[in-house]
């Protein structure tokens, strides 16, 4: 009988050795299970490199963009103005070539300089950012709208623009940085605005007596206007009145 129990006893060790083994082999099954979740993972980098890719493109372009928009042209007439406040010093700008004119603006610690023509004011511009970091540069625009009759919708968009541009650099000697018709749904709205590059040309244009406020250009006709913007006015206004 003890023989019995003893080979009864083992037989119950062995029955439960046995489900140990099957417990391990439950646990492999799930490691494998597992392994072959970490091999799949790399194949979504790529998705995420792409995603980054195109976010840093858009991110390109819009900087682009606003560089783009931020370029000025040159132009004939630049603004110094001390940035700390303080009274700039006109005689360091006598050794500039080719200035025609200046005009102070006390209330802004300002200068509106005129050259002689466009490449002179590039290089002053250049040489007083340079030489001062007291100092902010940049070019001075005047910008002017118009009212034009006698467009129809076979009138060609560059041919006006481009006679409208000629007229007024014969007139006033002024160059013509920008020019727009306005047009809404491909009609002429019988209006626009252009930018030209002296204080001069802008008084020349606006002048009601002896001036070019009604004009005439081949079959057109129209007015000048001050343009109502509100944007870097004040500096235009403190120059306009400085010179009257």
């Amino acid at each position: 009988m003890p023989t019995t129990k003893n080979t009864d006893t083992k037989t119950t060790k062995t029955a439960k050795t046995t489900g140990k083994t099957t417990t391990s082999k439950t646990t492999t099954s799930k490691t494998t299970s597992k392994t072959t979740k970490n091999v799949e993972t790399p194949k979504k980098e790529p998705v995420v490199a792409t995603v980054e890719t195109v976010v840093s493109d858009k991110v390109q372009t819009q900087t682009d963009e606003k560089q783009k928009k931020s370029v000025r042209k040159a132009g004939r007439t630049i603004l110094v103005k001390s940035v700390s406040g303080a009274s700039v010093d006109a005689s360091i700008f006598n050794q500039l070539t080719g200035m025609v004119s200046s005009s102070e603006t006390k209330s802004s610690s300002s200068y509106f300089l005129t050259f002689d023509n466009v490449t002179n004011a590039v290089n002053a511009f250049r040489k007083l950012r340079t030489d001062s970091t007291d100092f902010k540069v940049k070019f001075s625009y005047y910008r002017v709208f118009f009212t034009i009759n006698g467009l129809t919708d076979s009138s060609d968009y560059n041919q006006v623009k481009q006679s409208i541009t000629d007229y007024i650099t014969d007139k006033t000697t002024s160059s013509v940085l920008y020019c727009k018709l306005y047009r809404k749904d491909d009609k002429y709205l019988g209006c626009g605005d252009f930018t030209i590059d002296t204080i001069d040309g802008m008084n020349t244009l606006l002048a009601k007596e002896g001036g070019l406020k009604e004009f005439t250009i081949g079959q057109l006709t129209g007015t000048f206007y001050r343009y109502n913007g509100k944007k870097d006015k004040s500096d235009q206004q403190a120059q306009t009145t400085a010179d009257a």
